[in-house]
């Protein structure tokens, strides 16, 4: 992978929204409130890159540009369309300011290309022209982390308009109607969606209208469960300021050398980048994940073994004292064990290595379903962020940031021109039948695996069995039966008692690494990818094969989410009722 493009694509955005008409009597009120709120969210961020996107339009992307530029705040203008072709929506002081913008420097553009087949001639102007300006809208919805709307606070129906986009980017609906209900705005915090995107509406006045004493307002908007239902809020809600530092300390984490020793296997290829930047940027992100899940994994794995020989050496040391010699040693032994046991307890607790491994393994696996969706050509349509709000995973401890990592992926449909055939073929051969092979030889070896330790098992029982039917058939045999100082008796006793001990750890230990609901998901999973290829193999149409793969996508997410929350509540089981 180049260096140049070797980075990560997490980057912290705030999207900006609003109106070009603000009221010049409100300008400088506006630009001292906006210079706060930018200002503020920078400094939530120690490790994570922080930028402010605008479409440098007149009035409201012209005045934060320039806030941010002052304050020193990373600037990406997004152009959706080619700048030659935009710049003819400027004139005068507006389009002297759009080519000062565009030419500093410190403003880093992206011009949108054309959609394939669509020449300039046939964007000048109307319904061409409109959805450009509405893939724009389209790139704030979808990957702005908080959306800053200086807006007058009027619900227009006008779509792309600043009340559609603070409606779309809080609900995740379709664009409004000229009929769209008014949004209804809820005081009580208690009645926030938890889950919901943040709005920081920051109330512009605009040139039709009158400005007053205390018409500049800042409101903290997050959803409140319905379209048009929303919480209105004096401050940034407690939940939404945990999940940010969540996903700072991601980043903060993603930065060291946790699991840098660890073999990763990047998914894409040096030619990926021709087909999609967004896709190549994904992998270096996956390969991060996929290494500090591998490393908490790896903690997480030699606790719970250790918790399981502790067990077995405690239930052993206790026995030895019951049954074969009442030594001090072996008291001293069992306590030991004990304290050993909540020490490393202790430890892990406090380590949450378990929870990390869960939650860097979902983003490992969610990011790894993203690049192939993206490469494919088909992601604009899947919906990883609404699975995983869907499931309640980001209401784990420690999870609700992921969905923040997710959204910095977003595909957007008009990034390659890489025909969908070729970006179909590709996807083919190096996600769906490469995953339905893996996914077959780890069931395999896990369920060889697996049957060889139901074999001990099975002895392991046998013998506790056929130790208590000769206490009952040939007890008088034992006493005659003598190893060094102990009878026959003694000792059939004696592992009468380990041995379902030990059977009894074991099973908790098989419980506690899930190992039977891992086999299903190997089997699970290898059905799901092997129908996917025979499809793929059926079809002729890049447009279906596209949507298989997004069928495959979903469901395979689905899948990791419910492998994540299952273990995750294996672990943090809650206390029985009564």
């Amino acid at each position: 992978m180049g260096d140049e493009v070797a980075k990560s694509g997490f980057v912290f955005t705030i999207g900006l929204t609003g109106h070009r008409d603000i009221h010049l009597e409100a300008v400088a009120e506006i630009r001292a409130t906006l210079r706060n709120e930018l200002e503020a969210l920078r400094e939530r961020f120690a490790a994570l890159p922080v930028e402010l996107v605008t479409g440098l339009a007149q009035g409201a992307d012209t005045l934060a540009t320039e806030v941010a530029l002052e304050i020193g705040l990373p600037v990406r203008a997004v152009l959706p369309m080619p700048r030659a072709l935009y710049e003819a929506d400027f004139e005068g002081e507006a389009h002297s300011d759009l080519i000062r913008l565009l030419n500093d420097a410190r403003v880093n553009v992206q011009e949108l290309p054309l959609p394939s087949g669509t020449v300039e001639e046939d964007c000048k102007d109307g319904a061409s022209r409109d959805a450009l300006y509405a893939r724009l809208m389209d790139y704030l919805v979808r990957r702005s982390n908080v959306l800053v709307a200086l807006w007058d606070g009027e619900v227009t129906g006008l779509t792309g308009g600043s009340s559609d986009v603070v409606v779309r980017y809080l609900s995740g609906s379709e664009p409004q109607s000229r009929q769209a209900r008014k949004l209804e705005a809820i005081g009580d915090a208690e009645l926030a969606d938890d889950r919901s995107d943040l709005a920081i509406w920051i109330k512009a006045p605009r040139q039709a209208g009158e400005v007053a004493q205390g018409d500049v307002q800042t409101s903290y908007l997050v959803q409140a469960g319905a379209t048009g239902l929303i919480c209105r809020l004096p401050q940034i809600p407690d939940f939404v300021l945990d999940r940010w530092s969540e996903f700072d300390q991601y980043a903060i984490e993603r930065d060291t050398e946790t699991g840098a020793d660890l073999t990763a296997y990047p998914i894409s290829t040096p030619d990926d980048i021709k087909t999609s930047e967004v896709a190549y940027s994904i992998d270096v992100d996956f390969v991060r994940a996929d290494q500090l899940a591998l490393a908490n994994q790896r903690q997480s794995d030699r606790l719970f073994k250790l918790f399981g020989l502790m067990a077995a050496l405690m239930g052993l040391t206790f026995l030895l004292y019951a049954k074969i010699a009442a030594l001090k040693l072996f008291l001293i032994a069992y306590v030991a064990l004990f304290a050993g046991g909540f020490i490393l307890f202790a430890i892990g607790s406090r380590r949450g290595w378990f929870g990390r491994h869960l939650a860097f393994r979902a983003l490992a696996e969610a990011l790894r379903i993203r690049f192939f969706l993206v490469l494919s050509g088909g992601g604009a349509t899947g919906q990883t962020r609404r699975l995983f709000r869907l499931t309640g995973i980001e209401r784990f401890k420690g999870f609700g940031w992921i969905g923040d990592a997710i959204r910095c992926t977003e595909p957007l449909t008009y990034e390659s021109t890489v025909p969908a055939k070729d970006r179909v073929a590709a996807v083919s051969e190096r996600w769906v039948k490469d995953q339905a092979a893996y996914f077959s030889r780890k069931h395999h070896q896990l369920h060889a695996e697996h049957e060889r330790l139901e074999t001990v098992k099975k002895y392991l029982f046998l013998a506790a069995f056929l130790g208590a039917v000769s206490l009952l058939f040939f007890k008088k045999s034992l006493y005659g039966f003598h190893i060094g100082d102990l009878d026959g008796k003694t000792l059939v006793v004696f592992l009468m008692g380990l041995l379902p001990l030990w059977l009894a750890v074991w099973e908790i230990y098989q419980t506690k690494m899930a190992i039977r609901e891992l086999l299903w998901q190997y089997a699970n999973q290898g059905e799901l990818f092997e129908l996917a290829e025979r499809r793929l193999e059926a079809i002729s149409d890049p447009v279906h094969a596209q949507d298989v793969i997004s069928d495959l996508a979903e469901r395979s997410l689905m899948d990791v989410v419910q492998w994540s929350t299952h273990r995750y509540h294996r672990e943090h089981e809650p206390p029985s009722a009564g």
